[in-house]
Order: C-alpha cells, then sequence, then structure tokens
C-alpha cells in the first residue's frame, strides 16, 4: 500500500521522532537544576575538608623539610608561627609559618638566616591551635632531633579544624621530632 504522507510531511515526522520539544529541553533543564542544587552545597563541604587536610600535610611537609635539612647541613633550623616580618611572640600559626637556619639556636629569625620556606595565612573558616610546648616554634637540632634552644627535647600537637565540622586533623611530632598527621575527634574548635 502506498504512504499517504507527502515527502514535506514525511521530512517532519521523522525530524519530530529525532529531536525534543522546547518543553521535553526545559524539563531536563530544570531536572539538572534541582540536582545541581542539591550537589553544590555537598561539594563545597567535601573542598572545604579536603582544604583542611592539605593544610596540616604542609605543615607536616614543612616538618620533615626541617628535619632533612638539619640533618643535611649539621645545623639547627626551626620553624615559627609567623606575624608580618618576624616570628610572633603572640603566637598565631594560622598567620602562616616560616622555616629558617636558626644558626644562633634562638627560635627566632634574626637577620642573615636563611629563610628555606614561607608559608602564608590560612582561610578565615579554619582554625590551627598548637599545644603549649609548640606555642611559637619547633626547632630541630644538627641531629634531626626536636630541640629546644635550651637543649631539652620538644613534643607537640597542632590541631587543625573547622567549626562546621565534627572532625580535624592533628600534627603530632614525638621526643625524636618524628611528625605525623591523623584525624581526631573535635570538641570545641575556636
Amino acid at each position: 500500500m502506498p504512504s499517504t504522507l507527502t515527502p514535506l510531511s514525511r521530512s517532519a515526522a521523522v525530524c519530530r521522532l529525532m529531536g525534543f520539544t522546547l518543553i521535553e529541553a526545559l524539563v531536563v533543564l530544570a531536572v539538572l537544576g534541582v540536582l545541581l542544587s542539591l550537589a553544590v552545597p555537598n561539594l563545597s563541604n567535601l573542598y572545604a575538608k579536603h582544604q583542611l587536610q592539605a593544610q596540616a600535610e604542609g605543615l607536616l611537609d614543612s616538618l620533615m623539610m626541617a628535619r632533612s635539612e638539619a640533618l643535611k647541613h649539621q645545623q639547627p633550623v626551626t620553624l615559627c608561627a609567623r606575624a608580618a616580618a618576624q616570628c610572633d611572640t603572640q603566637p598565631n600559626w594560622q598567620q602562616g609559618w616560616w622555616v629558617f637556619v636558626d644558626t644562633n639556636h634562638n627560635a627566632r629569625r634574626d637577620e642573615g638566616e636563611a629563610l628555606l620556606e614561607a608559608r602564608e595565612a590560612f582561610p578565615l573558616h579554619m582554625f590551627l591551635a598548637a599545644n603549649s610546648t609548640v606555642k611559637a616554634y619547633f626547632s630541630y637540632g644538627p641531629d634531626g632531633r626536636s630541640q629546644s634552644p635550651g637543649g631539652g627535647f620538644m613534643a607537640g600537637t597542632w590541631r587543625f579544624c573547622r567549626s562546621a565540622d565534627a572532625q580535624g586533623w592533628q600534627v603530632v611530632s614525638n621526643a625524636l621530632g618524628q611528625p605525623r598527621v591523623e584525624k581526631y575527634p573535635v570538641q570545641q574548635c575556636p
């Protein structure tokens, strides 16, 4: 039986089978918009958690580099909480830190002491607190052991947190100066 469709109506029927109507396209866009609005907050939260972990691993890297440099050059190397142009006397690790060769081993960066690394301040939504033994600085002696300017061993913990999270990251250095990074449950984040 011959087709009753004219060539023009046949091509319109084929196009109709191959494409979308405007309403169908708008429905798909609306569904994608709803799904995207549900995913974006989770992605930004995931990004912030990853950024917090990266900051903790950055401190770990700085500690490991300081220890390595102290061993390699057989001289003291110190990390200190940083203020504008010097080590912070009111320790605030959130402003970043310096790693430097501490030739006179006084835990302060003096003129002429080589700066090995400078870390920038933290994003505003993150917090870093250090326990009292590492409030302002952390030093390695020429033998790669953690050592205060007075010669005693140093050990300490730096805690990274966000007020929105139940879990944070901490960097712990033992009496030998070997650091590690681990998760910890946040009770209170400043």
